[in-house]
């Protein structure tokens, strides 16, 4: 198999680029749609592909000319009128070919090209031969020449398409495939035939430039009905498909009709553009019949940040992040009341396990090393919510798509879902929360905090002694009034209700900044966390998705290419 020129080589080629590079635009479509169409389409493609290897590899100088038909359209007998002479069989026996047979004209080797078409019985003609004449003279006045060499052209005679066996039909059948140029041969009695036109003409529909249709045993219709019978079966072939296909009526028998054939086969063989033009009209088809098995039109290029954003929020509810986030707020509370709260009362903050600890973040690895957290399984309401937001922003992606790239963005969707629950408690787990950082407030009423309690405790002992000594009959200390109150108090009691009073005001207005910091703290925590779950959605949904619509939209460029 020939490799294929570089893109510089093939706009170098005059006529030759467009085909070259629509087949390229095939094979990338069809290796796109692998697993997104149905197999039938991409198989049949991939066929396109390879025959059209195979013929580029082999004579580009013969042209391959196939005669079809049912049975009794004179095929052979018309096979053998155009050459002048009889290589294949006719008789009123049926089938009477049962296999092809060549007629070859031209002195290049053909032999190879013969080989892979499977055909045996190959006769080759001669310059005198009417086919090789056909059209000498018109060539010689405008060109002024004495001879011209034939073109090199291979008319094959090919089995029934109706054939009783079932091997003639497909022998005829795997030729529709592999000729340059289709004849389409047909009697008055059967031009009409449904089963020959829906079953074998109306698929090569858009190959007109290589399709030709010969209305044959013309002399059995009275001359006055013969125009009719030509106009029905011209509006037939429309109907096909066939828009700009020649037809004409020929008579094996009486000759009539033969020489305009001739010049047409012959002339469509000079030009030596049958092939490539077969080849355009294969890749056209094949581009045709994959999108209609698999349209990637109507896809956008990428996801929406709407549509992933969704996601992202119903995945991290899935994550527990905002249980998470409320937790560092908590946590954050705690440490500062066991810091900054009233010192009496503080040993009760202990008794209560952390937040963040009792959830594990930080705290747990596997057998990996990886990080792991102690929160419960979401919950059947978040798993449900993470595993419809899955579903919701495959089919929000995928709007205007076809069914089957639909399904094929919900599959890539989907790629990771088992993967899904462990790299967002990883992603949790090793999340930067800043959680067990201190504040540098918490140093200053701490000391504040233990003045007071200092001050209280001083009052309060001062008192103590007072009573201890006056039960001993020791004389108190002295008790100094403080003057300038609601009543005058001595300094003990002063100081114990200034100790404990500035106490419990330290205390509340450290609960209530602690509080202010610890909302910001689940601020700053559910944006971390929520960015964390937004590149685990991006590395196993959104991306897989994108991937996928990408692959759409270039598949639809190079089905569109490949059309031509």
């Amino acid at each position: 198999m020939n490799a294929r020129p570089s893109s510089t080589e093939r706009r170098s080629r005059r006529g030759g680029a467009s085909l070259l590079e629509r087949i390229d635009a095939l094979e990338s479509a069809t290796d796109a749609l692998e697993g997104v169409a149905p197999s039938g389409a991409v198989d049949s493609s991939r066929e396109v592909l390879q025959r059209i290897d195979h013929r580029q590899a082999l004579s580009a100088e013969h042209t391959v000319i196939g005669l079809f038909g049912a049975t009794g359209s004179g095929k052979s007998s018309l096979t053998n009128a155009l050459i002048g002479r009889e290589i294949t069989r006719a008789a009123v026996r049926r089938p009477t070919t049962s296999e092809p047979v060549a007629a070859v004209l031209g002195e290049h080797d053909s032999d190879p090209l013969l080989d892979w078409l499977e055909v045996e019985q190959r006769h080759h003609l001669d310059a005198d031969s009417p086919l090789a004449r056909a059209g000498a003279p018109r060539r010689r006045l405008l060109r002024r020449e004495t001879e011209t060499a034939p073109p090199g052209l291979i008319l094959l005679d090919l089995p029934d398409l109706d054939s009783v066996e079932s091997a003639n039909r497909q022998i005829a059948e795997r030729m529709t495939g592999l000729v340059d140029v289709l004849v389409w041969v047909t009697d008055p009695q059967k031009y009409a035939d449904a089963v020959l036109h829906h079953q074998f003409v109306r698929p090569f529909a858009g190959h007109d430039a290589v399709t030709v249709l010969v209305l044959n045993q013309i002399d059995l219709v009275r001359e006055d009905e013969r125009e009719a019978v030509l106009e029905s079966l011209r509006l037939i072939a429309r109907a096909d498909g066939l828009d700009q296909a020649p037809v004409l009526a020929v008579s094996a028998t009486t000759g009539e009709g033969l020489e305009e054939l001739r010049e047409l086969l012959i002339g469509i063989a000079r030009s030596q553009e049958a092939s490539a033009a077969r080849q355009r009209a294969d890749v056209r088809s094949a581009a045709e019949q994959l999108q209609q098995a698999a349209d990637p039109a109507g896809l956008p290029e990428r996801s929406a940040p709407a549509d992933v954003d969704a996601l992202v929020d119903d995945l991290a509810t899935a994550a527990r992040v905002e249980p998470v986030a409320q937790a560092v707020g908590a946590s954050y509370r705690m440490r500062a009341a066991r810091r900054v709260g009233w010192p009496p009362v503080r040993w009760l903050r202990g008794l209560r396990a952390d937040p963040l600890r009792r959830l594990g973040i930080g705290q747990e690895r596997d057998g990996e090393g990886l990080e792991r957290t102690s929160l419960p399984a979401p919950d059947a309401a978040a798993a449900a919510r993470a595993s419809g937001g899955l579903r919701r922003f495959a089919d929000e992606s995928s709007a205007g798509g076809g069914d089957a790239w639909r399904s094929a963005v919900r599959r890539a969707a989907r790629t990771y879902e088992d993967e899904l629950p462990d790299a967002l408690d990883q992603a949790v787990a090793e999340a930067d929360l800043c959680a067990m950082d201190r504040s540098w407030w918490w140093p200053l009423l701490d000391i504040l905090q233990w003045l007071a309690l200092l001050t209280w405790v001083v009052g309060l002992g001062w008192l103590a002694l007072n009573t201890l000594l006056i039960s001993l009959g020791v004389p108190p200390l002295p008790l100094p009034m403080v003057e300038g109150l609601w009543i005058p108090l001595p300094l003990p009691t002063v100081l114990i209700v200034l100790g404990i009073a500035v106490g419990i005001l330290l205390g509340t207005a450290g609960a209530a900044i602690a509080a202010l910091i610890g909302a910001a703290h689940r601020r700053r925590a559910r944006r971390v966390l929520t960015a964390r779950v937004r590149a685990v959605a991006e590395d196993l949904v959104v991306d897989p998705v994108d991937a996928e619509l990408a692959r759409a939209a270039d598949a639809a460029r190079d089905l569109a290419l490949a059309r031509g």
